[in-house]
């Protein structure tokens, strides 16, 4: 087991089976309020015990790696620094534990070699019992703590969103918590910095989006900076092309322009310039 993480440990696990036994968890509770991270979030039709848990286990485990939504960052080679992500649709306290309990019912087991298998049992199935699938079932992996019903992680064997942004780096990400966007009081070009960053969360590239707010047509550069993260240099115009924003919503600063942000920033395909990140850090750095 990795020592590093916050896990259950055999006496946390003792003491939620022993709640799980209130009869209170019979009377069709859909969730409970979070009192301890190792607390009973929800029991499922079919007994699967979901708790609120943290970053590395349980349900606020589920939601960092496995949301949409979610902008947490995560390194590593394949889906450990890639996690697939279900849809942006549906109300997760119903879909996943549907989801869950359909992939346990089939009782698929994979027995193959797992860091953590002394701890965890992984099960693969499927399920359609989710928001939009039209009927149509997609697969899933279920981990559970081992001997127990107790819900370590849940989430698609592929992304379920087609259009869940994917990048070919790996030792840097896009920090979607870290934009900014600024326009000078009486200027006419919004700037929106977007910045890529290491494990360490060290700021090692950011590319820098020029608008002009007169015609929208933009201008993307790269700043490259140093391993501690200062400013050393910029590569300029890697990218033009035009963008959908009316100049009103950004001297309002009202939702429309949030989203328009929020959407950009996420989606926008710098595949080009990533590229260019990549085989800057070889020429430079390795």
């Amino acid at each position: 087991m990795n020592a590093s993480k916050q896990y259950l440990t055999p006496e946390l696990i003792q003491w939620i089976e022993q709640q799980a036994k209130d009869p209170i968890w019979q009377m069709g509770v859909l969730a409970s309020f979070k009192k301890q991270w190792y607390g009973i979030m929800s029991i499922s039709a079919g007994g699967l015990i979901h708790i609120h848990g943290n970053l590395d286990t349980g349900w606020a485990h589920i939601i960092s790696r496995h949301s949409y939504y979610s902008n947490d960052l995560y390194f590593g080679e394949g889906a450990l620094g890639e996690p697939s992500r279900f849809q942006n649709t549906g109300v997760p306290i119903f879909d996943w534990r549907q989801i869950a309990d359909d992939v346990f019912r089939q009782g698929n087991i994979d027995t193959r070699a797992h860091p953590d298998a002394a701890m965890f049992v992984k099960y693969t199935g499927s399920s359609a019992r989710f928001t939009s699938s039209n009927g149509e079932a997609k697969d899933f992996i279920l981990i559970l703590y081992r001997n127990t019903r107790i819900v370590h992680s849940l989430f698609p064997k592929k992304s379920l969103q087609p259009d869940t942004p994917k990048s070919k780096l790996r030792e840097f990400k896009r920090a979607l918590d870290y934009i900014s966007a600024e326009k000078p009081l009486f200027g006419d070009t919004l700037t929106i910095r977007i910045p890529y960053v290491n494990e360490e969360l060290t700021e090692r590239y950011v590319i820098v989006v020029h608008i002009d707010l007169n015609t929208m047509h933009s201008l993307a550069h790269l700043q490259v900076n140093w391993p501690n993260g200062q400013a050393r240099f910029s590569i300029h115009t890697l990218l033009r092309f035009d963008v959908r924003l009316e100049r009103a919503d950004v001297e309002a600063n009202n939702i429309e322009f949030t989203r328009f942000i929020n959407s950009f920033t996420k989606y926008a395909d710098f595949a080009h310039i990533e590229a260019v990140m990549d085989r800057t850090e070889k020429n430079l750095y390795k």
